[in-house]
């Protein structure tokens, strides 16, 4: 039996090798139509395999080689798709970051991640000269459009050489890109993958959720897009901008679906919402989650369904049970939406489907149990850990809490990174070495608890628990009690100290769609007095729009809210505790 790939772009050679006329990939050429079919690009195994040896040609040409760290800010597309094979087939370390999350924080990361080439289209280098974005590190640069616009080449001169490449070989250590973490749960960080890495996810990806060879994918998460032709996958690019996910219009994304027969669809969670208002508009501004009422207010005979998908994979931050309840009403029969748990320096860790979400664990975390992100995928190992802001060199089995316990998870498996780019003192803080099996686990950050039926519950991040005199509060295991207050849209929980003392408070996002007369605050006081752990809590903010992240628009930043709310009260505070 032949072992799988350590380079992921091998996997491509092999399908332009078996299947050299199978469509690749389906690019839009102009906008999509909203009803029927549309013009796209075509490319087969065989061109894209043909285009990215170009590619990798014209890269050591102007000195992009093994080793070589490259940023790549190129949306979507032939060239993002060629580009990236191209620099994993001749080793070079691609580093990618969310252009969503700032142009500020875009240039810390690439003063950090110091590349030595720059590739991008003119917008970006526009940007790159202006901001002086990797100043000090950039030798080398390619405007990805027609022309050379003030850089050292144009893609097109990088495409002069059209004959096969040879592949250096790889190891499962060698570094293959480096990718940041969005900086929406704190300061974005490079983590470094190995080909050993992205080679795991491949293949963790086909086992857990039994894709095939020959299926078809809406690219609507880059990064997932990239493992579509290493999984064998057609790719279809969306007529969508991918840093706004939020802003995507469903009746484009569904054309498209029907067009191409589409089987597999990956997309963060605003873009399960915005598809799941083809079923029943959502009232309300993309900003709120609203309760949806089942089946469809009306309109479940007039819902357009997508007979072809055989699997919704929704990763990125948390999708509602609101929305997943929607969602699935565009699906056959049987047909899941399931939402992985993990982080850029691990993923997948576990899974969860629909199914179970909509018929237990949604109850469940309404009364304050925590949100269900499943059971560990194969391969996979999970600990909870006491949790500690302080550093842990070094495992050591005592460390494990039992059942039901609320602790730090920590993981293990071949898909962990080892290390943070030029961030020692974080990667201290988030890694332990094991010296029994010489493997790296990692802190995810995370706190909850694994029950007696294996499953993982999510209470919160470590960084957002608040801890009381009465005890310690988790943002998970309180937030979704409150949220069941019919005029709120949703909650967060956090901490204003006072003299020493760190007191709880509960923010409160109103639905768009309810007038201030209708903000009962007894209703919100009668929720939280049915649990021990809530009834103490009894100071209830409104904030009329939450400070939330660019691109899923739902990952709150309570640190910013926090410090806002702390003003807000005033100096002279104290808490009245409920009666």
């Amino acid at each position: 039996m032949t072992a799988a790939p350590v380079n992921v772009a091998a996997h491509l050679v092999r399908m332009a090798a078996a299947f050299p006329d199978r469509p690749a990939l389906h690019i839009p050429v102009g906008k999509v139509r909203h009803d029927g079919d549309t013009p796209h690009l075509t490319l087969t195994f065989a061109q894209l395999n043909a285009d990215t040896d170009a590619l990798a040609h014209g890269l050591l040409g102007i000195g992009i080689r093994r080793g070589t760290r490259v940023a790549l800010m190129v949306p979507p597309g032939r060239d993002f798709f060629a580009l990236t094979f191209a620099l994993l087939k001749v080793a070079a370390i691609p580093v990618l970051i969310d252009p969503g999350m700032g142009v500020k924080n875009l240039g810390k990361c690439l003063a950090e991640a110091e590349p030595e080439a720059f590739l991008g289209v003119a917008k970006a280098h526009l940007a790159r000269r202006l901001f002086g974005w990797a100043r000090k590190s950039v030798r080398v640069t390619v405007n990805v459009g027609r022309w050379r616009f003030f850089c050292t080449r144009s893609i097109g001169e990088l495409r002069r050489e059209s004959r096969p490449y040879q592949m250096p070989e790889v190891f499962a250590s060698d570094p293959a890109a480096i990718l940041f973490t969005s900086g929406s749960t704190g300061i974005a960080k490079g983590v470094e993958y190995t080909h050993g890495i992205l080679a795991a996810q491949v293949e963790m990806l086909k086992d857990t959720y039994g894709i095939q060879p020959g299926e078809v994918d809406l690219c609507t998460f880059p990064l997932f897009a990239l493992f579509g032709p290493a999984l064998g996958m057609t790719g279809v690019v969306p007529d969508m901008d991918a840093s706004r996910p939020a802003t995507m219009d469903p009746k484009k994304a569904l054309a498209q679906i029907r067009q191409f027969g589409v089987t597999n669809l990956f997309g963060s969670p605003a873009v399960i919402r915005r598809m799941a208002e083809l079923v029943d508009p959502i009232p309300s501004s993309p900003r709120v989650h609203e309760r949806a009422a089942s089946p469809a207010r009306g309109l479940a005979a007039k819902t357009p369904t997508l007979p072809t998908v055989r699997r919704v994979i929704s990763a990125g931050a948390p999708a509602t049970p609101a929305v997943l309840e929607r969602f699935v009403q565009l699906l056959p029969p049987g047909v899941q939406v399931f939402t992985p748990y993990g982080a850029t320096e691990a993923l997948p860790v576990s899974n969860i489907g629909s199914d179970e979400i909509l018929t237990e664990t949604r109850h469940l975390t309404d009364q304050g149990r925590g949100v269900c992100v499943g059971r560990p995928v194969n391969g996979m190992t999970v600990t909870v850990i006491p949790i500690s802001d302080e550093p842990i060199p070094t495992w050591d089995a005592s460390l494990q809490l039992t059942v039901n316990q609320v602790g730090e998870f920590v993981v293990r498996g071949p898909v962990v990174t080892s290390r943070y780019f030029h961030r020692d003192e974080a990667t201290k803080l988030a890694k332990i070495h094991d010296p029994a099996t010489g493997e790296t686990l990692h802190r995810m950050g995370d706190v909850g608890y694994i029950d007696d039926r294996g499953r993982m519950w999510f209470a919160g991040r470590k960084s957002h628990r608040v801890e009381t005199p009465h005890g310690t509060l988790f943002t998970d295991m309180v937030e979704p009690i409150f949220n069941t207050v019919p005029w709120v849209a949703r909650t967060a929980l956090v901490g204003v100290a006072r003299n020493g003392t760190t007191y709880p408070v509960l923010c409160v996002e109103p639905k768009s769609a309810v007038n201030s007369g209708e903000w009962d605050e007894e209703a919100l006081r009668r929720a939280g007095a049915r649990h021990e752990h809530t009834r103490r809590i009894g100071t209830f903010p409104i904030v009329m729009r939450f400070p939330v992240d660019v691109r899923h628009n739902s990952k709150i930043f309570r640190e910013k809210l926090a410090v806002a709310i702390s003003r807000w009260v005033g100096h002279d505070w104290k808490p009245e505790e409920p009666s």
